[in-house]
């Protein structure tokens, strides 16, 4: 027996493995041995090692397109968003009454963002018949779906989806609370698909939205 064969008695594939992961030139040094190198594969049968590194290389590449395609799409689709939002609130600011914001919002989420139904409501009483809800009447929907925080967004029941929307439909919802606590009312934003609002979403233009929504409110009130 060689030393060749005794060397190969004492390693085994783990060893081997084990080498080559602690010395990634190995192959540069030597790389006349890729040529020695074969991979069987049940499609192609035996194929040399750089074939198959090519092969991955090339799955790799087209794996990253695919993830930049998807990423393009995701910004563009943002940029589209947001200046959807942008205009919106700028429509906002040139509002001089609360029922002029309240169509300004139906105007932009149903007829822009395509969504269902948009409902404004405010605590007080000194607000538009239309617009005024008494507290009192959302509290169970306020503390369900709320709680201490200032925003929901998921499915509700069709007895919640009565006391907020004129035609009420299954789907989902946003329900953001107006002011520093909660105290002015609130905006719900429903969606005919249910997957639509959904509790991991990105809320930082809704929040913006309803911040400026909240200090309009107060001023307007004051007049």
């Amino acid at each position: 027996m060689n030393q060749v064969d005794d060397l190969a008695q004492l390693l085994d594939d783990n060893l081997v493995e084990e080498y080559l992961r602690e010395n990634p030139s190995f192959f540069t040094k030597y790389p006349h041995l890729l040529n020695y190198m074969e991979v069987s594969q049940q499609q192609e049968g035996t194929v040399s090692l750089v074939q198959r590194q090519q092969r991955m290389m090339r799955e790799k590449i087209v794996a990253l397109e695919d993830e930049i395609t998807s990423l393009m799409a995701i910004a563009a689709e943002n940029q589209a968003l947001y200046k959807k939002f942008a205009a919106l609130f700028f429509d906002l600011l040139n509002c001089d009454d609360l029922i002029a914001i309240n169509d300004k919002l139906n105007q932009h989420f149903i007829s822009e963002l395509g969504l269902t139904h948009v409902s404004f409501k405010l605590f007080d009483q000194h607000v538009p018949a239309m617009l005024y809800v008494n507290r009192s009447e959302l509290d169970n929907l306020l503390v369900q779906r709320l709680g201490r925080g200032y925003h929901y967004f998921g499915r509700i029941n069709q007895q919640e989806q009565q006391l907020l929307f004129d035609h009420p439909e299954p789907g989902s919802v946003a329900l953001i609370a107006l002011g520093k606590s909660g105290e002015l009312g609130l905006l719900a934003i429903s969606s005919e698909d249910a997957n639509h609002f959904q509790p991991e979403m990105d809320n930082l233009l809704l929040m913006q939205l309803t911040r400026l929504i909240a200090s309009l409110v107060q001023r307007l009130l004051i007049k």
